[in-house]
């Protein structure tokens, strides 16, 4: 690959984000050396390195490179190759613009951050990417998820997990649950949905299983679900976790008036309302990424 054109998607450290924010509280603690923000030091100056050493390998490679950590008026698909620095935040923040083009993923901060979907760190980076830029190594393919509300797509680049509840977390989320030919109402704190790059992530923990890399399934897992109906009536759910195979779809008839989808994280938000028809099922774009989810999680 010569020549190529490289898009590198930065992070921003919390570090940066609470001294820009003048927070007078934090920047006493930093000040003070509190235990408390030790870690946020510790990354913040591990990330600056890492930017720097990543920026000097492009440089003695000749690689030309665009650095950015707001791509919102870029098309990371016109680049060769993206680079994100940081750790899974950044590559699921880049991800979302990405249909294409490959992900070379740079954990900034390996003290800090386990970095699933990093490949290296900065110190064997300028290696690595003589690797890529050579193609002597391939990028491999994650599954994403694509979901729709009411058959809109809202978005197919889903690469880790989907939550489906109540935008007060507090709250009750009703909704109806349709998955393999059988409609059942519900009530929970929400339902998660993920990829099999995302199955050692949140849905993990609320009870799910780690999935394969490459398997192509999605899979859910209904958070705290409780019993249904009156007193002379109450049950509980029978549908409570299950894997979605290609081709097929899995289903939430919102009975809550104000309903949300988090996509991969906390940024990326869609409203859903009273008698809407959410459904998830496997994308049509995998994003090609170099390494990836770490072998045996």
């Amino acid at each position: 690959m010569s020549h190529p054109r490289v898009l590198v998607v930065h992070r921003r450290s919390a570090y940066t984000d609470f001294i820009a924010n003048q927070t007078s509280r934090i920047q006493k603690l930093i000040e003070s050396g509190d235990p408390l923000v030790a870690s946020l030091v510790s990354a913040h100056g591990n990330h600056l390195a890492s930017m720097e050493t990543v920026e000097r390998a492009m440089s003695d490679r000749g690689v030309n490179a665009t650095w950015r950590h707001d791509i919102g008026d870029l098309n990371p698909d016109t680049f060769d190759l993206v680079v994100t620095v940081g750790g899974d935040g950044t590559v699921l923040h880049a991800s979302h613009a990405i249909e294409k083009t490959a992900v070379l993923a740079v954990n900034s901060s390996p003290s800090t951050s386990v970095g699933f979907f990093t490949c290296t760190d900065a110190a064997h980076f300028g290696e690595f990417l003589d690797r890529v830029l050579d193609r002597r190594i391939q990028p491999r393919k994650l599954s994403r998820m694509e979901v729709r509300v009411n058959d809109r797509r809202v978005t197919d680049l889903a690469l880790n997990d989907v939550l489906f509840c109540h935008d007060c977390p507090a709250s009750t989320t009703r909704y109806v649950l349709g998955f393999n030919g059988t409609r059942e109402d519900q009530l929970s704190s929400g339902v998660w949905v993920s990829t099999a790059a995302g199955s050692t992530a949140a849905i993990k923990s609320a009870g799910g299983k780690a999935l394969p890399q490459g398997s192509r399934r999605l899979q859910f897992v209904v958070r705290e679900p409780f019993p249904y109906g009156g007193a002379e009536t109450q049950r509980h759910p029978r549908i409570t976790e299950g894997f979605i195979a290609e081709g097929d779809t899995l289903s939430i008839a919102s009975k809550t008036e104000a309903a949300r989808l988090y996509v991969d994280g906390p940024h990326v938000v869609f409203s859903v309302d009273f008698g809407d028809m959410v459904s998830f099922s496997k994308s049509g774009k995998p994003l090609s990424i170099f390494g990836g989810v770490k072998k045996g999680q």
